[in-house]
């Protein structure tokens, strides 16, 4: 058996190459150039805090053969709220998004993908092993160590929980087919099998709790912090069917986020400033990774049509209402120019994301925004009561406020009534998320996923209302690569149905 034991230097960074896709390639017992031994690399706060910077630089952009930004657009892809775009629309594995069948064998965005976010946990397990062996008086920042670690943890818990909701039955605590959680550094060529979901919960709960408690208040919104590990445990929790404590914590990030985090006054405010580095301290912002002008093909270009665009289905959807006794309310009415206002490279450009093709670096992928604690609250709030109640109201109403809705006036984009219904308000949260979040991590997709199961799969709502082709629910989720369970002598069962 080979060992891994190497960690390699990049420019600016410390970064542990082997991914979850290369844990069973033929390793020789040789010294790589430009890596240190693992048992040695960090020693000193510097040190640490230079392979912290290589955990986050695992949100990269590349053009091809990476996780990002390809990770972002797939599940908007299988929503049939986008397009493929011009470079995959006849391709094999973008046509299997599009059509809710993906293939498991010789897709590489997918194998790319899971490598990508198994890379992203090896860092942070390399990182908080050695961290976390060094004596606290390696630090001369008071309190740093125990930031670091907190930084890490929350890194592999947004690993872990990106890996489960795209390729684990994140929607069922019961079921069997969660993803492997990786607590450790890959040292050996040795695979388990993969967790539970709830085990999978519970690990990245775990961490959270730890991001809660030690990470610092705020950097820079570049780097993780205490308010983002509130905000992701509260979408875990959304997800996991723990309402009541999803709504608490979103209730606490609205009370305590001071001038750091809060809304700002209009939405296009968040994305209006992509000519400055402004983009970056957004008082909306819980946690961003910024692009790079070096990618190639920045997240706008991968949205304007090259991979991706925006689908008439989308605008179709929100430019719908819903009529509440006599009244008729619109979805949206604004938000949709924010990211529809001019072609370029062949197809819908998203004013959401610059790319290297257009205004240079500001480019800021959103793993969180406040926008979406005011939606969680709204909905876990309204399900763990199973009633419309006030607090669930005045979250939706803010957000539909801030986006220039009315609480009289007749123009039909207006507030919510107090007599709209628990199902009827369900379904705004649902479409007010969708004209809030579009193109920010696919977070609509599992939105339809997570109503689906809620209603029994097939029994009420259903993912096929939207997306005529997703009718299997086992393709709701992607398949663990072929190739990764061959070459780990299928230690790790793949998802049914593929």
């Amino acid at each position: 058996m080979k060992n891994l034991k190497y960690i390699y230097i990049g420019l600016v960074s410390i970064a542990l190459t082997v991914t979850s896709c290369q844990l069973t390639e033929d390793l020789d017992d040789y010294k790589p150039p430009y890596a240190l031994e693992a048992d040695t690399a960090i020693n000193s706060e510097s040190s640490a805090e230079l392979a912290l910077t290589g955990a986050y630089a695992a949100f990269r952009q590349k053009s091809a053969g990476g996780a990002f930004p390809i990770f972002y657009l797939v599940p908007d892809i299988m929503s049939g709220y986008s397009n493929n775009g011009s470079s995959g629309a006849a391709q094999p594995e973008p046509s299997g998004w599009a059509n809710n069948n993906p293939i498991a064998t010789g897709a590489g965005d997918t194998k790319y993908i899971y490598g990508g976010l198994y890379d992203l946990i090896n860092r942070t397990n390399w990182l908080i092993e050695k961290v976390t062996l060094l004596d606290n008086k390696v630090f001369t920042t008071p309190g740093r160590k125990a930031e670091i670690l907190a930084e890490a943890k929350i890194l592999r818990a947004l690993g872990h929980f990106y890996l489960l909701r795209t390729f684990g039955q994140f929607y069922d605590v019961n079921s069997e087919y969660g993803i492997l959680v990786r607590t450790a550094p890959v040292k050996n060529s040795e695979i388990s099998p993969r967790n539970t979901v709830a085990e999978t919960y519970t690990a990245i709960i775990a961490d959270l709790d730890e991001g809660i408690a030690n990470a610092p208040d705020l950097r820079n919104k570049k780097y993780t912090n205490k308010t983002f590990a509130k905000g992701l445990k509260a979408r875990v929790l959304l997800y996991k069917g723990d309402y009541a404590n999803a709504a608490a914590l979103c209730k606490d990030i609205i009370a305590t986020g001071g001038s750091n985090f809060k809304l700002e006054p209009t939405y296009g405010a968040i994305f209006d400033d992509h000519d400055s580095a402004a983009i970056f301290t957004s008082s909306e912002i819980l946690f961003g990774t910024a692009g790079e002008s070096n990618a190639g093909l920045g997240i706008g270009n991968y949205y304007s049509g090259f991979s991706a665009n925006i689908s008439q289905v989308y605008k179709n959807a929100i430019a719908g209402s819903i009529t509440v006794g006599s009244q008729s309310i619109t979805y949206d009415n604004a938000r949709t120019s924010i990211f529809i206002t001019n072609l370029q490279y062949g197809g819908f450009y998203t004013t959401k994301y610059t790319s290297y093709f257009t205004s240079g670096t500001n480019e800021l992928f959103y793993h969180m925004r406040m926008a979406e604690v005011y939606l969680i609250l709204a909905e876990a709030s309204a399900r763990a009561n199973n009633a419309v109640t006030s607090d669930a109201l005045s979250a939706i109403n803010t957000i539909r406020t801030r986006a220039g809705a009315t609480t009289t006036g007749g123009n039909g984009f207006e507030t919510y009534p107090n007599t709209i219904s628990l199902s009827q308000f369900l379904t705004a949260v649902r479409f007010e998320k969708l004209a809030e979040l579009y193109a920010e991590g696919g977070e609509t997709w599992f939105d339809l996923i997570r109503y689906d199961y809620a209603d029994g799969f097939g029994t009420g709502f259903k993912v096929s209302d939207v997306k005529a082709t997703a009718t299997n629910a086992d393709k709701f989720i992607l398949p663990i690569p072929t190739e990764s369970i061959d070459a780990g002598n299928h230690v790790i069962k793949q998802n049914p149905s593929y």
